[in-house]
């Protein structure tokens, strides 16, 4: 058993003593926000926070802000702390950002904990469900935006990086919640460009249009068609 397991079995709380943040830009799309917790028993944990494109800034002001709840605290006071963070942070009135700050946080902590007793997380959390998962390429179209950039681009991510499923939005930015008829068109023609650049073969290729909320303009049967033709099956 690790030294680290044997001081909290015999009482001895650890205790967070540094959270900061650290931001990556990708070179394209959104920036990359991840936390970082120091504790007194030498052991780090990793987050990732779920980020948009506009709020890098509110993300990272939340985690910051977090902080004077975090330091001090054991580390395996998970649930505690996010009642805490919930009812005094926020008054009970949270919202997006603080969501996302949230995500990044927890998962840090459940990395120390994993690290702690020398467990993956997983096991941690009921054990795993199967021993393998694959895993799909997403934000690899870039700026990208006509079907042949795109198609491009795809063709590239299957050759040279190895992936057998994608992810992406077909539609022009920026993103909204309604689009024109001439731009579901042109989702229909970037994911049609796409499939034929990584191949009709189902079962070694797969492809995934992310609509989001667009998916309620493409009730219409015709549209619907048109792109389910092209990709399969809507994902």
């Amino acid at each position: 058993m690790c030294p680290v397991a044997v001081e909290v079995e015999k009482g001895r709380a650890m205790k967070i003593t540094d959270v900061s943040v650290l931001k990556m830009n990708p070179g394209t799309g959104k920036n990359f926000i991840f936390v970082k917790l120091q504790t007194d028993a030498g052991i780090t944990g990793w987050g990732e926070a779920y980020t948009q494109a506009d709020r890098d800034i509110q993300v990272e002001a939340h985690i910051l802000q977090l902080a004077r709840y975090l330091e001090g605290r054991d580390p395996f006071h998970i649930r505690h702390f996010v009642h805490v963070a919930h009812e005094d942070f926020t008054t009970k009135r949270s919202a997006m950002d603080f969501h996302c700050a949230m995500s990044g946080i927890e998962i840090a902590m459940w990395d120390i904990v994993g690290k702690a007793l020398e467990q993956p997380v997983y096991n941690l959390l009921g054990g795993p469900v199967r021993p393998r998962i694959r895993l799909y390429a997403n934000g690899w179209s870039g700026s990208n935006k006509s079907p042949d950039d795109v198609a491009q681009a795809a063709a590239r991510v299957v050759n040279e990086r190895g992936f057998t499923a994608l992810k992406f939005d077909p539609f022009p930015g920026p993103w909204r919640e309604y689009v024109g008829y001439e731009e579901l068109e042109h989702a229909r023609d970037v994911v049609a460009a796409v499939r034929e650049a990584v191949g009709h073969a189902e079962e070694d290729y797969e492809v995934g249009a992310d609509i989001e909320n667009c998916a309620r303009l493409l009730r219409e049967e015709r549209l619907v068609d048109a792109v389910e033709s092209e990709l399969g099956q809507l994902a």
